[in-house]
């Protein structure tokens, strides 16, 4: 209860003044579990599978029977023959094509994975994103209101005579500066919620869409070696490369068997008007390999086997050099943000030192502007950051598999 209660206050203090009543505000999980089984992007991976699968069902498939008809006439005799015939697929070959679809079904159910996961991570980039953009349009949004109550005052100074016109018109100046770099914030903020709602399996006005970031405490990260071996277990496209070794090894056994013949039983009944008798035919034929030895698709699936082997190799290298660099990254932004925060917390106290002084007549209004765009400009700094840490660490996830909680 008391978790829905924070939720509903972060929701009405982030919830943007066109949105109102109609937001719709969403966890970073809400927003994963909409991206459902039912979404057309999902779907659209998926359906690679099942084009996979079908060629299952033609790998295994037995040729089907030939029927012959043949009537031979000469010096008034006729013969009628009519035979029917089946191969024999008795060597095995088919069987070791359905071996070798099939390791290509899991190899594309492991890219699907793969892809599923790129979508996931693209999806929480989205989002960090969105809370990015709603922090730094909120903050300048506070700025400027209160630069308008610093602008209105000094009008009311000026009208009395206690302020020059330079200052109110400055003032006002700087108003008009910072709404600029507020309405660049909710044009961000407006994409990032298009790209969000672009997951949801149902349709959703994409400003109704509000980010509930809640920061919580990130965990130490592991050492490369322990996100590398994780990896090289949940990576789809890695998996997948492995499954099409292990396909194209099973169609170079398929070639081999096409030296052994299968035979081709024949059946059937002859008929002759010399008697009316009619007599069985039965009959026996096998290709012999004397020519076709199938080297052209034993050296197909070597060289498959060798490709994918050497893919997965370089895959392995790019995969540590990237799991590394965007460990160091993740280690890096996250004490850039850290040592910012601490020396970032005196804003407010300059912008009270300057108003003051101001007031007391020792300091001119550029110096209480300024001081107003320092703090303004450290906060807005701060969720760039915040944010900057937060999609880096789902790049780190998506190259390694580890899922930071």
């Amino acid at each position: 209860m008391r978790r829905l209660v924070l939720c509903a206050g972060l929701a009405a203090g982030l919830l943007p003044s066109s949105v109102g009543a109609q937001s719709l505000p969403l966890t970073e999980a809400d927003a994963l579990a909409r991206l459902s089984p039912s979404s057309p992007r999902v779907r659209a991976i998926r359906a690679g599978i099942d084009v996979a699968r079908a060629d299952v069902l033609a790998a295994g498939r037995w040729p089907n029977p030939r029927l012959t008809y043949d009537r031979e006439s000469v010096a008034g005799v006729t013969e009628n023959i009519t035979t029917i015939a089946q191969a024999l697929p008795i060597s095995g070959r088919l069987r070791l094509q359905v071996r070798a679809a099939s390791a290509l079904v899991d190899a594309a159910a492991n890219r699907a994975d793969d892809d599923l996961r790129r979508a996931r991570a693209d999806l929480r980039i989205a989002f960090a994103q969105l809370a990015a953009a709603q922090a730094r349009e909120q903050e300048l949004g506070r700025a400027r209101d209160r630069l308008r109550e610093l602008a209105g005052v000094l009008a009311r100074r000026e009208a009395a005579g206690d302020a020059a016109g330079f200052d109110r018109l400055r003032a006002e100046r700087e108003v008009l500066d910072v709404e600029t770099d507020r309405a660049a914030a909710a044009a961000d903020r407006v994409r990032a919620q298009a790209t969000l709602a672009g997951f949801f399996a149902e349709a959703i006005e994409p400003d109704r869409i509000v980010a509930m970031d809640v920061i919580t405490p990130r965990p130490d990260l592991p050492p490369v070696d322990a996100l590398l071996e994780r990896a090289e277990s949940v990576r789809g496209e890695l998996l997948a490369l492995r499954k099409e070794i292990g396909a194209a090894r099973f169609s170079e056994q398929a070639a081999r068997r096409r030296l052994v013949p299968d035979p081709e039983i024949v059946a059937g009944s002859k008929s002759s008007n010399v008697g009316r008798d009619i007599g069985s035919v039965v009959m026996v034929q096998a290709t012999i390999p004397l020519f076709d030895r199938a080297r052209p698709e034993r050296a197909q699936a070597q060289a498959r086997a060798h490709e994918a082997e050497a893919r997965a190799e370089a895959l392995r290298i790019v995969l540590r050099a990237d799991i590394a660099a965007l460990r160091a990254s993740v280690i890096q932004q996250r004490e850039t943000a850290t040592r910012y925060r601490a020396a970032a917390a005196s804003g407010d106290q300059i912008e009270r030192i300057a108003q003051v002084s101001y007031d007391a007549g020792e300091r001119g209004i550029l110096e209480v502007l300024d001081a107003y765009r320092t703090g303004a400009s450290a906060r807005v700094r701060q969720a760039v950051l915040d944010g900057a840490v937060r999609q880096a660490e789902i790049e780190l996830e998506f190259a390694s598999g580890w899922e930071i909680r």
